[in-house]
């Protein structure tokens, strides 16, 4: 079956050396961006590989974004503020908004590598890097550096998928559509991204098949392969790949054919709505009426 452009596998995308421009010492990664060759605007959701011995970016935190990563594979060290703890592969955390610096140190003799995502929201957000004394406002550098807070830091940013209780999820819509959910992103002090890990067991669906008007979504499979449809799209997926649904595309669903195990999410608005057009409904806000 062939692919259409919202689906794109990790292996497939080239690799983008980080820093772009500058070099520091001890700091570097190799990138990869599904996010953008899936079409995603509202937000980022990158692949980070940083090699042994390394640092994958400088330490950094945001004014106004919120950030998050989820360790696919090897072992390190995440600094967060005062902080220095041991993260392998399972291990999600969440960067809300606030002057608690972080970056990633990688440890082992593999590479340590990163799913990882955030918000895009440039005008109102300012990044400092208190260890280069530096600060950018959006897109720019900015101009006198400005001194932050003290540094905090939270270990209740960071766990581990292994330690959150599974929830069986049933949709409102369809009571035949089940999956088992571990929310990762409300623990860690997440509240306008969202990231779950899922599983739906073989021959049951993802969800109902829908759009939203105002969200991106995004999927990444850790294991097992499924049906995707996306519009009247019908192709396979399976480790690895990623697929990106823009807020306003084409609505969606995947069929499980074997057990299959993976990460979503996406953006938390009160106001979006979502459409069934197969079960002719909407969501707006907590209400389900019947599509116009």
């Amino acid at each position: 079956m062939p692919r259409p452009a919202c689906v794109i596998n990790i292996a497939d995308l080239p690799l983008e050396k980080r820093p772009r421009f500058t070099s520091t010492p001890g700091v570097a990664a190799l990138l990869q961006t599904p996010s953008a060759s899936t079409s995603l605007t509202h937000m980022g959701v990158n692949v980070r590989t940083i090699a042994p011995g390394l640092a994958g970016t400088n330490r950094h935190f945001h004014s106004a974004e919120e950030e998050w990563s989820y360790v696919l594979s090897g072992h390190g060290v995440v600094r967060l503020g005062p902080h220095t703890l041991p993260v392998r592969a399972g291990h999600f955390i969440g960067f809300p908004p606030g002057h608690r610096p972080h970056h990633f140190l990688c440890e082992g003799a593999e590479p340590l590598v990163l799913l990882e995502g955030g918000e895009r929201r440039p005008s109102e957000d300012r990044v400092w890097y208190p260890d280069s004394r530096l600060m950018w406002r959006g897109l720019k550098p900015a101009e006198p550096y400005e001194e932050p807070p003290p540094e905090e830091g939270d270990t209740r940013q960071i766990l581990h998928v292994d330690g959150v209780e599974p929830t069986a999820f049933q949709h409102s819509v369809d009571p035949a559509v089940r999956r088992q959910v571990r929310t990762l992103h409300l623990p860690t002090g997440l509240t306008r991204q969202a990231v779950y890990w899922a599983r739906i067991e073989r021959g049951n669906r993802s969800t109902v098949f829908h759009t939203h008007d105002r969200t991106d979504e995004w999927v990444f499979v850790l294991s097992g392969r499924a049906v995707a449809r996306v519009g009247d799209d019908r192709f396979d997926v399976g480790p690895n790949d990623f697929l990106g649904h823009p807020a306003g595309g084409a609505a969606h669903v995947m069929e499980a054919v074997d057990e299959l195990t993976y990460l979503m999410g996406g953006e938390v608005d009160a106001d979006d709505v979502i459409t069934y057009p197969e079960a002719r409904l909407q969501r707006v806000g907590d209400q389900l009426r019947p599509l116009a």
